[in-house]
C-alpha cells in the first residue's frame, strides 16, 4: 500500500515538473498596429484553411500577389501552436524576434505593415 502512494506521489511530482518546463512564458506582444496583426497570424495558423476574404483583411494586396491564398495556407498549416518567444525590434509598424511551434522548431521572425494597417512583410526563418 506503501508503494502505492510513493508511485502515485512520484507520478504526480513528474507531472508538475513536465508541465512546468513545458508551459514556459511567452512574450506579450505590443499593442501596436503590427502588434494586433503579429497577433491575430499566431491565432489564424491554428485554424487553417483561412478564408481569402479573412486573408484580404489582414494582408496588404501586394503581399497576397506574392503569396497567395493557397501558398500563404499551406505554409500557415504547419505553424500551429506558434508563439511569440522573443522580441529583439519593436516599432509601431515593425517587429522582429522568436516565435517557436510545439515540436521545438524556432524561428527568426519579422513582421512588418503598411500604412493601411496590413501586413506587408513576414517572414519566418528557421534558426
Amino acid at each position: 500500500m506503501r508503494s502505492i502512494r510513493l508511485l502515485a506521489g512520484l507520478v504526480t511530482l513528474l507531472a508538475v515538473l513536465v508541465t512546468g518546463c513545458s508551459a514556459a512564458e511567452s512574450v506579450a506582444v505590443p499593442d501596436s498596429p503590427v502588434g494586433k496583426q503579429l497577433q491575430w497570424y499566431l491565432d489564424a495558423v491554428n485554424r487553417t484553411p483561412i478564408p481569402e476574404k479573412e486573408l484580404g483583411e489582414h494582408l496588404a494586396e501586394a503581399f497576397l500577389k506574392e503569396v497567395p491564398a493557397e501558398k500563404f495556407n499551406t505554409l500557415a498549416k504547419d505553424l500551429a501552436g506558434l508563439k511569440l518567444e522573443e522580441l529583439s525590434s519593436t516599432k509601431p509598424n515593425e517587429l522582429a524576434g522568436v516565435t517557436s511551434i510545439p515540436v521545438g522548431q524556432k524561428y527568426d521572425t519579422k513582421i512588418s505593415v503598411g500604412d493601411d494597417g496590413k501586413i506587408d512583410y513576414l517572414l519566418l526563418e528557421p534558426r
